[in-house]
């Protein structure tokens, strides 16, 4: 399964960075976070093991904006403390993800399905946050 998502990233990866050129980085940014929420839902939904291949091609096409969200963030950082600004970004990010594993456990134990549900639903909340708060200057 693996190799699949990394597969469906390997072939999107490169097409997607020239697009961003010509479209501009939030359509493909929103495409990421779509991407990061309908994965989980996408696996848990599976009953098959042609659900499985549809879910990881949706995980692998979380990486279908990540270049435009990696210099999204980099243009948000003032010039002369891009650097830190980046590393404390990464940093914060880190921080504010370590957790989850423990909180999945927690969840599992509701039932398996739980952690993904939740993490589904954090996906589409942020997706609507991002959609709502974040304009493409470029």
């Amino acid at each position: 399964m693996l190799a699949i998502l990394f597969t469906t990233t390997l072939l999107i990866y490169l097409p997607a960075s020239k697009a961003v050129e010509r479209v501009g980085r939030r359509p493909f940014i929103i495409a990421t976070f779509c991407a990061f929420a309908l994965y989980p839902l996408a696996v848990v939904s599976a009953h098959d093991f042609a659900g499985l291949v549809i879910a990881f091609i949706i995980g692998g096409l979380r990486e279908i904006g990540e270049p435009a969200r990696k210099a999204m963030i980099v243009d948000f950082a003032e010039p002369r403390l891009r650097a830190r600004s980046v590393g404390l970004f990464y940093l914060l990010r880190s921080l504010a993800i370590t957790p989850a594993a423990a909180v999945g456990g927690l969840l599992w134990k509701i039932s398996p399905q739980t952690p993904f549900v939740v993490a589904g639903v954090f996906g589409v909340v942020g997706s609507f946050v991002f959609m709502a708060t974040i304009r493409d200057n470029n």
